[in-house]
């Protein structure tokens, strides 16, 4: 016959004080008073009929059956707290963040976001568009599509895509009055300036650098549109305003379509690409890792 077992709250007194070895402390974490964890530890020991403490004027010990029943309490409130876990899961949508730079939100991720919502419908997902990563180690951000070198400590990152950058244009502008065929022509045209994040410190951004690199002498690079972010540069340039010096991995959308076009046959790879970053242990998490593989299948298809 099972024994009778004592209240549930007198073997959590038991626990936070066998752990702590310190009745004050886990009276503060249990928010009571020292004098209730003293009743309810000595109501817990009449109960059995075995002291579970020696008390001395240095330190409060675990006696052996102090010891023998702290592990099995340890255990049983491990396992009800998973259980209490899993029954939460059923009947709450596990909401997952994921924090990305605004240009990918507004050009790649939300016109996508639709497909996974559609396979994953029990998967809440909240975006959070951040030009720096946010801390990843704080629980509030699940996932992250950053773009930078890869080299992010203490997390884990994989290579989602690579990059490169292209001067580019709306196909209109290729038969316009004059028509744009060569780096000589872009005098003729509004150029478009990405002066947003990392791209304003960035020469292979920078139209003054390319047109030198270029044997381009006869644009005045100071003129233009300047754009904060790397999305409105390229909707501008598909709108058929100018020319923009814009990220292929970004624009991937629009050269697919037809919608934009890259320049020149001048396509440069840059080091900066586009990474998935999480905290450790967090890409096993069932709310994580089917939106890391998609990530993965999307990508792949561009």
């Amino acid at each position: 016959m099972r024994t009778n077992l004592p209240p549930l709250n007198a073997l959590r007194t038991f626990e936070a004080a066998a752990r702590l070895l310190n009745f004050s402390r886990a009276a503060d974490e249990l928010n009571v008073t020292p004098s209730a964890v003293s009743h309810q530890i000595r109501d817990l020991e009449d109960r059995i009929g075995i002291a579970l403490f020696r008390r001395n004027r240095k330190a409060l010990l675990l006696t052996e059956a102090g010891q023998t029943l702290l592990l099995g309490v340890q255990s049983a409130l491990g396992v009800l707290a998973r259980s209490m876990d899993e029954v939460h899961a059923l009947t709450h949508t596990p909401v997952l963040t994921v924090s990305v730079p605004p240009s990918v939100a507004m050009k790649w991720l939300v016109p996508r976001l639709q497909t996974f919502r559609k396979r994953h419908p029990d998967i809440d997902v909240r975006i959070s568009t951040d030009v720096e990563l946010p801390n990843l180690g704080s629980g509030d951000v699940d996932i992250a599509v950053h773009y930078g070198d890869g080299d992010y400590p203490d997390l884990e990152a994989e290579l989602l895509v690579a990059n490169s950058v292209a001067p580019m244009c709306s196909p209109s502008l290729l038969d316009a009055d004059p028509p744009l065929r060569r780096p000589e022509d872009l005098r003729y045209f509004t150029l478009l300036h990405d002066i947003g994040g990392d791209e304003a410190g960035n020469p292979a951004y920078d139209w003054e650098t390319w047109l030198t690199e270029h044997g381009v002498a006869n644009v005045d690079a100071s003129l233009g549109l300047r754009f904060n972010t790397s999305a409105d540069v390229l909707n501008a340039a598909v709108a058929g305003a100018g020319v923009a010096i814009g990220k292929t991995a970004l624009a991937v959308d629009d050269l697919k379509s037809g919608r934009l076009v890259c320049l020149f046959g001048a396509i440069l790879p840059e080091r900066s690409a586009y990474y998935v970053v999480r905290a450790p242990g967090r890409a096993v998490e069932a709310k994580t890792a089917p939106f890391r593989d998609w990530l993965f299948r999307e990508f792949a298809g561009t």
